[in-house]
């Protein structure tokens, strides 16, 4: 009985792959899919190569833009908050200079007066007074807005202990003294609404040349102060730095005057190593820091105030700092999702055209092994009708000389056997006579067992050429044919060591010619036998059958023996052909095999074999197989003819 055990492994799960073309479904290819990965993954490192060069363009070209506009920006500033300064100290040198000022000890009243005027006059100067040189105010007008307000005289302020104080008594007539850039004190509190300021101090002279007095002008910093800050595009940032590395104006998180107030934000205590570069600048210059792009402009008092005499200035503050910074250009700047979402619809695009490129260079591949294999079909079909023909006229030539020479070494036996009888009856048989007609009979045996031998070989010829019309096409279960071909062989083999399994389906209708295709797997089954095995005393043949596809079963027959060379594997076939010369037969069997397959059975039979592992014949069978409509005599077709008469033997001699 066929074996039980459908998932039981066989000869052929332990050996050699099932027949090319049985993964007929394209996605199950591994070449489709080895296509499709590499084309896949050369387009998506091209687009991200692209991308990354695009990106590298972009960022130099927003990056050199971003810098333009943040030059621009400083440059602006530094000419504005310049041209505060110079204005201001212009009027301030004019002002010292006006009798009203020079007389504000014998006129206070013309001093008011010109102050009131002057304040409405330049609105940026929030203060005007006069300091006796004792630090008490002699004078003093405020500016708020429109309204000048004169502070009267019991209001009026000891400012002695002011830094801008000690430094007035060092200045010379002629010289006016800048203070650093602050928030304004009034009565020992910072002033509310902060107001940024900056005081200039020049000695009023009396007749003698001595100081009487100092003017002292508060020059309001909030209107060139205004604009630092975050810029109206949301990235830009101007900010105003002292020499001491706190912010005067432009930080974020209110950490402006930080040297005044309580939380002493600076620049140089959130992130030395950025004040470390903004220091080292100059003049003007830039540099790129933790994702922005920072533009700097330092501007020492004595170059801004290039325009007044050397010597006639003098500052507080050395220099400042006005920096000016974007964000760097970013890949993903703009709206991730969206961002996230294109390159994965590219991806998806390179992988899709990836597949449909994949998928016909796979078409173009099966088309050209299609064509080989047809190519290779056809040869081996002209290679049969050649031999066919060649057969058929070498059978027709040698069927009359055969015929001839078995009716002639018959004839030969009956007489030599009469001659021997003779010479006994007659007495006259001695030794020498009896050993030549010895070796004349045995030496006639020896031509009729290699006439009969020529013969059978022609009768070979014929059954590899001839169309089998004698098979029955009609419909049957192979699973049973196969399964009693199995039963009747497999206790044959046991007395040789040889075991012999099936796996079949419980059923297998096919319309086709069950003869012919017991006659190929019996023929199989014995080649196996005969040759697989040689040297060993044990091994297995394994029949398997499943069902290809809609149309085709898959027949496979394998043994674990000694395998063919891959060289061979295209000869086996071949008329004559056997594997050494030592094997005997007429090397016909699988030629035979083949024709039946290919021109009775209208299926492929392929072979797959490892040396050592053993080999795998594997058939395609169709359903249902062609019918042939008539007997299609081939070219390798040789009739028996009846054997020459002794008598015909004679008129054959004696014409």
């Amino acid at each position: 009985m066929v074996d039980a055990q459908q998932n039981s492994p066989s000869v052929t799960d332990h050996t050699l792959p099932l027949v090319e073309g049985r993964k007929s479904r394209w996605h199950q290819d591994g070449y489709f899919w080895r296509v499709t990965s590499l084309l896949a993954v050369c387009g998506m490192l091209i687009f991200f190569g692209l991308m990354t060069f695009w990106h590298t363009l972009e960022a130099s070209r927003e990056d050199e833009q971003t810098v333009r506009r943040l030059v621009v920006d400083v440059t602006h500033r530094a000419a504005d908050l310049q041209q505060w300064y110079e204005t201001a100290i212009q009027t301030v040198n004019l002002s010292i200079l006006h009798p009203a000022v020079q007389e504000f000890e014998t006129q206070p009243e013309a001093t008011i007066r010109y102050f009131r005027s002057l304040a409405r006059e330049v609105q940026r100067f929030s203060q005007l007074r006069i300091v006796l040189p004792s630090g008490m105010e002699a004078v003093r007008v405020d500016a708020r807005g429109n309204e000048v307000i004169v502070t009267p005289e019991d209001e009026l302020q000891d400012k002695s202990d002011r830094y801008y104080m000690e430094a007035a008594r060092s200045l010379s007539p002629g010289q006016v003294y800048v203070s650093r850039l602050d928030l304004n004190v009034e009565n020992g509190e910072i002033e509310v609404p902060w107001r940024p300021t900056t005081r200039l101090v020049a000695p009023i002279s009396g007749i003698d040349e001595s100081v009487v007095g100092y003017l002292i002008v508060n020059l309001d910093m909030g209107a060139p102060l205004v604009p630092y800050g975050t810029a109206l595009n949301g990235v830009t940032r101007t900010e105003l730095v002292n020499p001491d590395g706190y912010w005067l104006a432009g930080a974020e998180d209110d950490r402006n005057w930080g040297f005044m107030l309580q939380h002493n934000a600076s620049v140089a205590q959130v992130d030395p190593q950025l004040w470390q570069r903004i220091k080292s600048v100059q003049s003007q210059g830039g540099f790129e820091y933790a994702g922005r792009i920072y533009e700097v402009e330092t501007l020492p008092i004595e170059r801004m105030l290039s325009s007044f005499t050397s010597g006639s200035m003098r500052s507080e503050s050395a220099r400042y700092h006005i920096v000016a910074s974007s964000p760097a250009y970013q890949v993903w700047a703009g709206n991730k999702a969206l961002e996230v979402i294109f390159v994965c619809l590219v991806l998806v695009l390179i992988w899709v055209l990836s597949g449909g490129i994949g998928y016909l260079m796979l078409r173009r591949r099966q088309t050209a092994e299609l064509q080989a294999l047809l190519t290779k079909d056809l040869l081996v079909q002209g290679r049969m009708a050649s031999l066919g023909r060649i057969v058929a006229g070498v059978s027709h030539e040698m069927r009359t000389p055969l015929g001839n020479a078995l009716t002639v070494t018959t004839t030969m036996a009956d007489d030599l056997q009469d001659l021997q009888q003779s010479l006994i009856t007659a007495g006259d048989f001695d030794e020498e006579r009896t050993e030549m007609i010895n070796a004349l009979i045995d030496g006639n045996r020896i031509v009729q067992k290699n006439i009969g031998r020529t013969k059978e070989l022609l009768k070979h010829f014929n059954q590899t050429a001839t169309d089998q019309t004698v098979h029955i096409h009609r419909s049957f279960d192979l699973s049973k044919v196969i399964s009693d071909l199995v039963a009747t062989l497999r206790n044959q083999f046991k007395k040789t060591g040889i075991k012999l399994t099936a796996v079949l389906p419980p059923s297998a209708h096919l319309d086709s010619y069950s003869d012919a295709i017991d006659q190929v797997i019996l023929s199989l089954i014995m080649n196996a036998h005969q040759h697989a095995f040689v040297g060993r005393e044990k091994g297995e043949i394994s029949i398997r059958l499943s069902e290809r596809d809609a149309d085709n079963f898959l027949l496979e027959i394998a043994d674990n023996g000694i395998g063919i060379a891959p060289e061979n594997h295209d000869k086996i076939f071949e008329p004559f052909w056997s594997l050494d010369g030592t094997t005997s037969g007429s090397g016909l069997g699988l030629a035979i095999i083949l024709n039946v397959v290919q021109n009775t059975l209208g299926g492929k039979i392929k072979i797959s074999s490892v040396p050592g592992s053993g080999t795998v014949f594997q058939i395609v069978l169709p359903k249902t197989a062609p019918i042939r409509d008539g007997a299609q005599e081939s070219p390798f077709s040789v009739k028996d003819e009846a054997p020459i008469s002794p008598a015909g033997l004679e008129m054959t001699q004696s014409g």
